[in-house]
């Protein structure tokens, strides 16, 4: 996906060396920009220092802002495996963020806990990128097993097709995700043989992966949340 330009977003995929081509703007004695390739790499180095490799790697730039999604093999099983979310920008527009995630390998699928986020920080004077993400990747070792347990839960979770179809009427009508994305999401629950909420999930993720990088990873938090709630 290197270097490809998705023209109706406005988003350009990068490899990671692609964005050492990124220009960031000078540092203020309030502000520190961090160059998003020295903040890939500093993440990758406290992955590394914990025994955890990065088996894949994703990043899309929307002007100053980056959004990526780094797979890894930490508690890897046959259906997915430890994921993390990362935003940030270069233009004050958004915190560093590190979200807790899960990648569903079969269809390429995000979830991300709700309420478990890693690290979120604002780009100050005195940011020091690596205890920051030691600190993060910490949490991150301590808490990951709360999203599986979610998962697990949801996967038991039995619900009939019209508890299912009011879920997504809820989903859509506190605008969790866009409307456009209802037809296509109800059609795939209608479709699915096992009716659980692990299922129910995955039917809104396979479209929530369609939008720019922004709204994605906003939605998918969003989403799981809702999900939480409902548990």
């Amino acid at each position: 996906m290197a270097g490809r330009l998705i023209a109706h977003c406005g988003a350009q995929y990068v490899d990671r060396e692609g964005l050492k081509n990124l220009e960031t703007p000078q540092p203020t004695d309030s502000w520190t920009p961090i160059a998003h390739y020295d903040l890939v790499q500093a993440l990758d180095g406290q992955l590394k220092a914990r025994g955890i490799t990065i088996v894949k790697e994703q990043f899309a730039v929307l002007k100053a802002k980056l959004f990526g999604v780094l797979d890894t093999d930490y508690q890897v099983n046959e259906e997915g495996g430890a994921a993390i979310g990362i935003r940030t920008s270069n233009d004050k527009s958004l915190a560093l963020q590190l979200a807790i995630g899960y990648r569903v390998f079969i269809c390429d699928n995000m979830a991300f806990a709700g309420d478990l986020i890693a690290l979120r920080r604002k780009h100050t004077g005195n940011l020091n990128l690596h205890r920051e993400f030691a600190e993060g990747i910490g949490r991150y070792v301590t808490q990951y097993p709360k999203l599986q347990e979610n998962i697990n839960w949801w996967k038991e979770w039995t619900l009939t097709k019209e508890r299912g179809k009011q879920l997504i009427y809820d989903i859509f009508r506190q605008k969790i995700v866009p409307v456009r994305l209802f037809h296509p999401s109800v059609a795939d629950w209608e479709a699915a043989e096992d009716k659980t909420m692990w299922r129910l999930h995955n039917c809104m993720t396979a479209h929530i992966k369609t939008l720019k990088p922004a709204p994605a990873f906003t939605t998918t938090l969003k989403l799981s949340r809702f999900f939480e709630r409902v548990g």
